[in-house]
């Protein structure tokens, strides 16, 4: 069988981030929804202390509105109260600026990464448009409900790139979960060094944890639009397609080291 060993990654795929003509979404663990459009997907953590976001796709109304009608459509009451960012980009701190709004959520994002966001607009018409309520750091447990959220700091992709580990169940059994915040390597050759330290970093801390499911919040990177169309049609007796084992995850954390390497060789 010809495997494929990296994501394609294209001009293309950075435009699809922009489109937000298309969602789709799928309740993939019994606490955990995820939502995406074409390149960029979020998660929504049921939890005892109402909804927890994390990431919000891009700053858009539409994605706002899906996010929420995604929420109704699992048969979820749409009590949203936290935000949690991985990373200053404009395609993860999204549309946050609805869920402060309309529902006053506390947000939360590591200080390096909201000044990087401030700092680093992508567009002139695309700049950081809400606040950021507290600052979480490296190894600090937000606990919503008796659901506790472990942080930790993953500079490379960002300055202040977060990942978060945390419990989800499938039909009422146990697995941690972990997602991985900086999805490529950054574009400066000088920065992959330390995106790989934290690599490492975070891999031996989700071996600690006994991560066994593999998130990302790029449809790119692990064929999330297929598991995503999986997970919505999937029968009772099927496997969750998300829980792959912890040797499953070691060989996902391999392909973020793979894609460093082709960063190097790009011009």
């Amino acid at each position: 069988m010809n495997l494929q060993q990296t994501p394609v990654v294209t001009e293309q795929t950075f435009r699809d981030m922009e489109d937000m003509s298309w969602f789709t979404h799928a309740l993939i663990f019994d606490n955990l929804l995820t939502v995406a459009q074409k390149q960029t997907n979020c998660f929504v953590l049921n939890t005892a202390d109402g909804l927890a976001v994390i990431d919000a796709i891009w700053p858009s109304r539409d994605a706002f509105e899906a996010i929420v009608s995604a929420v109704w459509d699992v048969g979820w009451v749409p009590d949203f109260r936290h935000l949690l960012l991985t990373h200053g980009h404009a395609d993860h701190t999204g549309c946050g600026r609805y869920f402060v709004e309309t529902y006053g959520v506390e947000t939360y994002l590591s200080e390096t990464d909201d000044r990087f966001w401030a700092e680093r607009p992508i567009a002139p018409d695309i700049r950081k448009d809400y606040a950021i309520s507290r600052y979480i750091d490296d190894r600090q447990v937000l606990h919503f409900g008796d659901t506790p959220v472990s942080v930790f700091a993953t500079p490379g992709h960002t300055p202040g790139c977060l990942s978060f580990i945390f419990p989800v169940t499938d039909n009422g059994e146990r697995h941690m979960a972990a997602l991985w915040g900086g999805t490529t390597p950054p574009r400066e050759k000088d920065g992959i060094a330390q995106y790989l330290q934290s690599l490492d970093d975070f891999q031996r801390e989700s071996e600690r944890h006994g991560v066994d499911v593999a998130l990302s919040n790029h449809t790119a990177v692990d064929n999330g639009l297929e598991r995503i169309a999986y997970s919505r049609k999937r029968m009772a007796y099927m496997p969750n397609i998300y829980v792959i084992g912890q040797a499953g995850f070691r060989r996902y954390c391999q392909v973020f080291r793979i894609m460093s390497g082709e960063s190097l060789k790009a011009p």
